[in-house]
């Protein structure tokens, strides 16, 4: 056999249609069956909560400082205060950690 001819019948058995049965989408490739319904009825997860906006720290010099948040009074720890570049350490209500400065705008 010659490479013409090599190649001409390998070019014709790729335009022969396929025998294959159809097979299952590969879809999330390393869970069974089983594993792949659970993953695609599961919840979609929350978005997060926002972090509150950061109107002011008041500190004092006996006692625990206070924070303003959306316009409320909180009171809060010494150490989640840094009063050299005005910023506070705040969980937002989904249990998530911000440091806001005061005076930025909140991204809501």
């Amino acid at each position: 056999m010659t490479w013409t001819s090599i190649r001409f019948a390998f070019a014709l058995l790729t335009l022969l249609p396929g025998t294959c049965p159809a097979a299952e989408p590969l879809g999330t490739l390393f869970f069974s069956p089983a594993e792949r319904a659970r993953l695609r009825h599961h919840a979609p997860t929350p978005t997060p909560a926002p972090p509150p906006r950061l109107d002011g720290i008041i500190t004092r010099s006996a006692g625990n400082p206070t924070l303003f948040l959306d316009g409320q009074a909180h009171a809060a720890q010494p150490h989640q205060i840094r009063m050299d570049d005005a910023t506070a350490r705040v969980a937002a209500s989904d249990g998530r950690w911000h440091r806001l400065r005061v005076g930025d705008p909140s991204p809501r």
